[in-house]
This record gives structure tokens, C-alpha cells and sequence, in this order.
């Protein structure tokens, strides 16, 4: 009976054993593929004894601020949709290992205080976050095929391509930077920019908001706050540029809400707030889309930061 038993079994590992070797080789590139998270990982922990300046943010700061024009060596950590728990967790993470930090810029965008992966079709980058960096928001499933696997983080075209060696890297996650920040164009058609497609955006962005989470990224964010201060390292949020096609539909009593969150903030907590979304010095020319800066954009902002805020802090450090 055992001998009927273990050659039922050999055949059928002999049947499985072209997919096993099929998916273990995905799984292996899977894991190898140079996506947003994996690129800020191995570049952050090959900069991270000289960092001074941390950037913090979604994917506003992601493209807009290029550590480049700082005055003192720079890196972006911020990420497409990253929130403010993610922002919290990943410096919290590497906080030790940052010996030479000095401030760290936090991009607030119109949705961040109540904006949360779960309520948005990119909850799937939860187990990004889980896998790279070992952090999870409470009520991840540890037993699902994604938190189990790399494969199961990618779409089914993504797979494909992998197989048959068809992947675009950049086109897939981007030009990331080895200072974090990522490249981008000018927009090729009229329509990037344009009412339309900015309303759309300004609508999409309003539906990221639930008020019932606002309590619980509160108390992440003091915390963060108080642990950054305690430290003494300065800590500045800023809103960057977004072209008029998409701040005009934006909701007043959200904004006149957002304004009075950060008011509260800095008055408790030596936080500054730098508000650049209305700033009419940046021109179409200077957005990939309605609310992004493309590189152009981005140098003259980095710039600006500097100037502003980045080296009078590294200035007054130094001495």
C-alpha cells in the first residue's frame, strides 16, 4: 500500500514539476524586477550614511522634487499614492541609520489626511510595502497568494511579459533616479492637460477621501512628529505646484479643512508649511499632467526648495 502510494506521488510531482520549475523561474524574476520600491530600497541603503535631506510624500513629491539642486545631499523616499502611515513607517524604519539627517519635507496633497491604500483600487501596494519594507497596516492577510509570493503582486500582463521577455522597465515603473526621484516628460498630447482631464483628476482624488480615517493618520502622524523633533531635525510640509486645469475643481471646504489641520499641526509641533499648489510662476511648461511636475518643473521647484528652505538648514547645521 505504501509502495502504491509514493509512486502516486512521484507522478505526480513528475506532472507538476514543469510548472514548478515554471513558476519558481517567475517567482525568481519576479523578484528581481526594478519597480519604485525596490530601486528607493537598494539606492536609500547604498546613500544612507550621507542623506540630510528626506523627502516624504506621494506622487506629487515622487516627481516634482529632485534631490539634485539641494545644497546638501538629498533623497526621495516618497512614492505613487504613498501615505502619510507609509511615509511615518518607512523613516521610522531607517531613522537609525540615517546619522546625518538633518530635515525631512512632507508632501501634503489635497487627499493626504484622510486618504488610505484600503479605499482605493491600489490597496494591492499594501503587500509592496510589506514585502520591501517589512511593514504592514493592520488587517493584512499574511496568507494570501500576494503576501506569500512576489508573482501575485503583479498583473497578469506583467507576468506575460515577464515570460516572454517583453518587459519595458521604465515604462512599467518609471525612471526612477538614484536619488529616488523620478524623470518624467512633458505630456505628447493636448488632452493631458486640459479641463477635462483635470477635472477627472480633481473627482478621482476626491473620492480617496474618507473622513472616518482622519483620527487614526492623526495620531501616525504626531507621533512621527514627536519622534522627528525629539531628535531635533526639522520637519517641513509642502504642497507642490499643480497646474489651474486641476486646483479649480477642487472642493473649497476640503482645502479651508486641509488649512486648518496644518494650522493646528504647526502651532503644536515645529512644523512649517510652505503652500506652492497656487503658485503661478510654474506655467503649463512645466507639468507632465494636470498636477505634476515634469523635470523641468521639477528642477525649478527643487531649486526653490533650496533656496527656501534646504540650505539655510544645512547652512546653520554645519557651523
Amino acid at each position: 500500500m505504501h509502495k502504491e502510494v509514493w509512486k502516486f506521488i512521484c507522478r505526480v510531482l513528475m506532472i507538476l514539476s514543469p510548472f514548478i520549475i515554471l513558476f519558481s523561474w517567475i517567482e525568481y524574476q519576479a523578484r528581481q524586477l526594478p519597480n519604485s520600491f525596490a530601486l528607493k530600497k537598494v539606492n536609500f541603503e547604498r546613500l544612507h550614511n550621507s542623506i540630510s535631506i528626506l523627502v516624504l510624500g506621494s506622487s506629487h513629491a515622487m516627481k516634482g522634487i529632485n534631490p539634485d539642486f539641494f545644497s546638501c545631499k538629498g533623497f526621495n523616499f516618497s512614492n505613487s499614492s504613498q501615505t502619510l502611515f507609509y511615509d511615518s513607517g518607512i523613516c521610522l524604519k531607517y531613522l537609525d541609520q540615517l546619522p546625518a539627517l538633518k530635515a525631512v519635507i512632507i508632501d501634503i496633497s489635497y487627499f493626504s489626511f484622510f486618504f488610505d491604500l484600503k479605499d482605493s483600487q491600489e490597496s494591492w501596494k499594501d503587500y509592496f510595502y510589506y514585502h520591501y519594507y517589512g511593514i504592514g497596516v493592520q488587517g493584512i492577510n499574511r496568507f494570501c497568494p500576494a503576501a506569500l509570493t512576489y508573482t501575485a503582486l503583479y498583473t497578469k500582463g506583467t507576468i506575460n511579459d515577464i515570460v516572454f521577455r517583453k518587459l519595458s522597465n521604465k515604462k512599467e515603473f518609471g525612471d526612477i533616479q538614484a536619488n529616488g526621484w523620478e524623470k518624467t516628460n512633458a505630456p505628447a498630447d493636448s488632452f493631458t492637460i486640459s479641463e477635462t482631464s483635470g477635472q477627472k483628476r480633481a473627482e478621482l482624488h476626491q473620492s480617496l477621501i474618507h473622513p472616518e480615517n482622519f483620527p487614526k493618520i492623526l495620531i501616525t502622524l504626531k507621533k512621527f512628529l514627536e519622534v522627528l523633533t525629539h531628535r531635533n531635525i526639522s520637519v517641513f510640509f509642502v504642497s507642490t505646484p499643480v497646474y489651474r486645469t486641476y486646483s479649480r475643481y477642487l472642493l473649497p471646504a476640503t482645502q479651508a479643512q486641509n488649512k486648518k489641520i496644518i494650522n493646528d499641526i504647526c502651532m503644536h509641533y515645529k512644523v512649517q508649511y510652505f503652500d506652492f499648489s497656487g503658485d503661478t510662476t510654474f506655467t503649463i511648461q512645466d507639468f507632465s499632467d494636470n498636477d505634476h511636475l515634469n523635470s523641468r518643473g521639477a528642477e525649478k521647484f527643487s531649486r526653490m526648495l533650496d533656496s527656501l528652505l534646504i540650505a539655510p538648514v544645512c547652512s546653520l547645521r554645519s557651523k
